[in-house]
């Protein structure tokens, strides 16, 4: 998990380590043709191609230890 590294990765630069997750969330899909730069605050959702690109935004709060 990218988010599980990122949050380990500024935990340590702070002198802590990273708790369990406490809170979660996931806020809008972009599901975008292949090689698409498109995004919007309101999601996409590409129907005008079969090869797709999808991102998944999620939100996470860790404890500090």
């Amino acid at each position: 998990m990218q988010a599980v590294n990122c949050a380990e990765m500024i935990a340590e630069n702070a002198g802590s380590k990273l708790g369990g997750l406490t809170y979660a969330d996931m806020g809008v899909m972009q599901i975008t043709p292949l090689y698409s730069n498109e995004i919007s605050d309101y999601g996409i959702s590409d129907t005008s191609s079969l090869e797709k690109e999808i991102t998944a935004v999620v939100h996470c709060t860790f404890e500090i230890d």
